[in-house]
């Protein structure tokens, strides 16, 4: 199960592949976070993975199949489980299945190369044309990645099987599948069933790169168990440049993005996060000197406390913890920069590395002792006033309240306007300071900055006749 963990995203081309994952346990350990997801390790001809040519081997590049079962077992020693991505899809051009396909129907489009339209709205729009959805579902995704036919019974079996046989040879707790929407989705919703029917328990992550909740809620009610929330990711994206005024800026967008929230089985079971591989890292390439980048560092710290406690499986970019920047304007791989070695330690970061690295470490390592709060707690929100947004997570008598100033000025919480949540309770203790904070009158929130409160939940007493 993976709704009470968070999940950190490494591509290992750039963490020292398997064997340099491996060493590195212990850290990932410390940080906080509870899984790890590899982009693909299979056998490819690129560097990040996804235009695979052998689904039943590991590439040399990264290690040996032994390597990889040894990193499953360790990676379980230290209370870490393993997602591993996967793309059904398409494949790699130099697969040989390209050259000589088992049959004639084994790809699309295998004369044309037609690339798709990247409009994935079509596999759930009631008015699509059927050109449109063929061209989604049957196109290209890239000249290099021809795309696989999972009409065809027999490949699609062949996927149930090489699912099957990777679960149970290496223990693997998760796959996120790439690009999932592009596929055939009554192919994918059979080879779920499958994998839930033998694997009771296991779940898939999916790639649904819609930047709207009732797209991704959609593919949840088809089957998948943990889509993405693009939805979400755009709006820190934007708030993250705005300031919190107006009932479509800043914190606003968190705000209107959850009041959809209904739309889902069940929204903590969505995967959130700031960035990741294949889009800007949230700080960008902030010059570090600029008069920007104090600002820009709260705000990566406001936007994970508030990643962290939402109703949600949270995903981490591997380096965000020691403030790795990039866009892909440049190139994806300025966003896909090798993790320094000299991170590792803290003697080798700077001083605000090491303020960021331990910033998150403490909301971590609260959230591992509090995961079924968050996981299976409550949610109520409410609307930001005057730049500051609040919200509360509770389960039993167990609460948080978090308290966001999303301007770049101070800003000021008045406990009485919050008494739904506030209750009788005199204080509040800050899970970052230790702090214990009155409940009773107002106080000053710093700009950009996020207050977690732990707050016992009082019981009322009732007279029994």
């Amino acid at each position: 199960m993976l709704n009470e963990d968070v999940i950190y995203l490494i591509m290992p081309a750039r963490y020292g592949g398997i064997n340099g994952i491996r060493r590195r346990l212990g850290y990932l350990a410390d940080l906080g976070v509870t899984a790890l997801w590899l982009t693909p390790v299979f056998r490819s001809m690129s560097y990040h993975g996804y235009d695979i040519t052998d689904y039943y081997d590991i590439d040399k590049r990264y290690g040996t199949i032994d390597d990889y079962k040894a990193l499953v077992r360790e990676a379980h020693e230290h209370g870490l489980k393993i997602i591993m991505d996967i793309v059904f899809n398409h494949c790699g051009k130099e697969h040989p299945w390209f050259s000589d396909p088992p049959e004639k129907d084994w790809f699309n489009n295998a004369d044309t190369q037609e690339i798709t339209n990247f409009r994935q709205t079509t596999v759930i729009d009631p008015y699509a044309s059927e050109y449109d959805k063929r061209q989604t579902v049957n196109g290209w995704f890239a000249n290099t990645m021809p795309d696989l036919n999972l009409r065809n019974p027999r490949l699609l079996e062949y996927f149930i099987r090489c699912t099957d046989w990777w679960i149970e040879n290496t223990g693997i707790d998760g796959i996120r599948m790439d690009t999932y929407s592009y596929a055939d989705l009554e192919a994918m919703q059979t080879w779920l069933r499958e994998i839930h029917s033998r694997h009771p328990g296991f779940h898939v992550i999916g790639e649904t790169w819609v930047c709207a909740a009732p797209f991704t809620a959609s593919m949840q009610h088809g089957g998948l168990d943990i889509p993405m929330d693009f939805a979400l990711f755009e709006a820190f994206g934007y708030a993250k440049h705005e300031e919190t005024r107006e009932a479509w800026s800043g914190l606003n967008r968190i705000y209107n993005i959850l009041c959809y929230d209904y739309l889902y089985k069940n929204p903590a079971m969505v995967m959130a996060f700031l960035d990741n591989h294949d889009v800007n890292r949230f700080i960008e390439d902030i010059d570090p000197y600029s008069p920007n980048a104090p600002t820009m560092l709260k705000t990566l710290k406001a936007s994970l406390a508030i990643l962290l406690t939402l109703p949600r499986i949270p995903q981490i970019y591997y380096g965000t913890e020691v403030l790795m920047g990039g866009t892909t304007v440049k190139s994806d791989r300025n966003v896909r920069k090798p993790f320094p070695e000299r991170c590792l330690t803290r003697e080798g970061r700077t001083a605000d590395e090491n303020d960021m690295h331990r910033y998150l470490r403490r909301i971590l390592h609260w959230r591992r002792e509090n995961s079924r709060l968050i996981a299976y707690g409550s949610m109520k929100q409410f609307i930001p006033y005057r730049g500051i947004y609040v919200y509360e997570r509770r389960l039993g008598d167990s609460s948080c309240l978090v308290i966001a100033n999303g301007n770049n000025s101070p800003a000021r919480f008045s406990p009485a306007r919050y008494a739904e949540v506030t209750g009788t309770n005199s204080e509040g203790r800050d899970i970052i300071s230790g702090r214990m904070v009155s409940l009773r009158k107002p106080f000053s929130i710093s700009p950009r900055k996020v207050v977690i409160l732990e707050v016992k939940v009082e019981k009322c007493e009732t007279n029994e006749t």
